[in-house]
């Protein structure tokens, strides 16, 4: 899992290093910070420019997927076919949860209150938004809702073939597959990630609370990044819930909420599928 981890950060660095300009690499912060993970792979290594790595996302995905298949294999037993096909489908889980976390947070890189680095994830995003916007010519925020079903149905069509051929392989099944039993699992898996992002905006909100009570720097770009993700569901909330006294009772409220919601998420996908 370690490995795997280390694996899956590389690969968003190389992704954040995409859609940077050579001047953000050597005189931004976090260009700065990418640059030196990569330049020595990429430029004195094997000598390719940075054009020619930005166009190499999709191999690096699938590199990323077969270096993590090969420590699978080596480390759990498993066959060489299986253990790919696993880290294939692992892979997608990952990149699927990935963009729409692109999506959620690039969407808001217009507010003044937003991160810098939020430009990042917007530019990530910007594939499956413009795909979006050529069939619903959506112009406010509202975007986002759209452009995440595209990215899973997308990605769970892919997925439910990787399970489609993993099925076919398998032993157990003697080379029967069902490609109807493949696309419900895909679906499955991939509502089951994405409620688990709810977990992910709990600690979010967790960690805000926790940072409000040492007064953190406003321009700090992850000060302004927790406030810009969570703003747009707990000032609402503040508004309908009064503070009592000096004890603002809003995130413990809201994250109730979360978990009822995640609760019965799991319950309805359980029901369905």
């Amino acid at each position: 899992s370690f490995i795997t981890m280390l694996i899956k950060f590389y690969l968003l660095v190389i992704l954040f290093r995409s859609v940077m300009s050579r001047q953000e690499l050597y005189f931004n912060p976090l260009g700065k910070l990418v640059a030196r993970m990569t330049d020595p792979l990429f430029e004195k290594m094997l000598k390719m420019t940075k054009k020619t790595t930005d166009n190499l996302t999709i191999p690096f995905i699938l590199l990323a997927a077969v270096l993590d298949g090969l420590v699978f294999f080596a480390l759990s037993g498993q066959g060489i076919i299986d253990s790919m096909l696993w880290s294939l489908a692992d892979m997608l889980m990952f990149m699927m949860i990935f963009y729409i976390i692109c999506i959620i947070i690039g969407i808001f890189a217009g507010n003044m209150q937003m991160s810098y680095y939020a430009m990042y994830f917007n530019r990530l995003a910007a594939f499956w938004v413009k795909a979006v916007r050529k069939a619903f010519p959506i112009k406010s925020n509202w975007i986002v809702l759209p452009a995440i079903i595209f990215v899973f149905a997308v990605f769970t069509m892919i997925l439910g073939a990787v399970n489609f051929i993993e099925q076919s392989v398998s032993v157990i099944t003697h080379g029967q597959a069902d490609i109807v039993v493949s696309v419900q699992m895909a679906v499955k898996t991939g509502l089951l990630g994405i409620v688990g992002l709810l977990d992910v905006y709990i600690w979010v909100v967790i960690i805000r609370a926790l940072l409000s009570w040492v007064s953190p720097d406003p321009r700090n770009p992850i000060v302004q990044l927790l406030h810009s993700v969570t703003d747009p569901v707990m000032e609402p909330l503040r508004r309908v819930i009064p503070p009592l006294g000096p004890i603002d009772i809003t995130p413990m409220v809201f994250i109730f909420i979360v978990y009822f919601i995640k609760i019965m998420s799991l319950r309805l996908i359980g029901l369905i599928l």
